[in-house]
């Protein structure tokens, strides 16, 4: 009878090592799945927002673009200056296939702290 009893105990003793051992699994498998979604988020590899701010990014420097009567891919005025100033060639910045060029150094600088919230916020003035 004792021996039986000894048995059953190592048994229950190694079940609950396994169940412990496969709950710590899973909590380790949740982790890698937020750090993978963690790092697929910062690289802009998200759908849904990144690609609604890129959308409406790329539609307002086409807007922008379109304020010197060419559609060239080049906005001339300085967006930093609300687009009421010319731009220099000296003081450019390539955004998503587009050339900007800045009244100076630091509307530059300033535009670029963030780039995508300055763009999203810019209002373009009617030509």
């Amino acid at each position: 009878m004792l021996m039986r009893s000894t048995y059953w105990s190592k048994c229950y003793l190694a079940a609950a090592f396994v169940l412990i051992t496969l709950a710590g699994c899973g909590k380790e498998e949740a982790a890698t799945k937020d750090t993978e979604a963690k790092a697929k988020e910062a690289a802009g590899l998200v759908t849904g927002q990144a690609a609604t701010d890129e959308a409406a990014v790329l539609a307002k420097l086409a807007l922008a673009d379109e304020l010197d009567g060419t559609a060239d891919k080049i906005i001339k005025r300085c967006p930093g200056c609300g687009l009421k100033m010319d731009g220099k060639s000296e003081h450019a910045t390539e955004v998503s296939g587009y050339t900007i060029y800045f009244c100076s150094g630091s509307c530059q600088e300033e535009f670029a702290k963030d780039l995508t919230q300055s763009i999203l916020f810019l209002e373009i003035p009617k030509p």
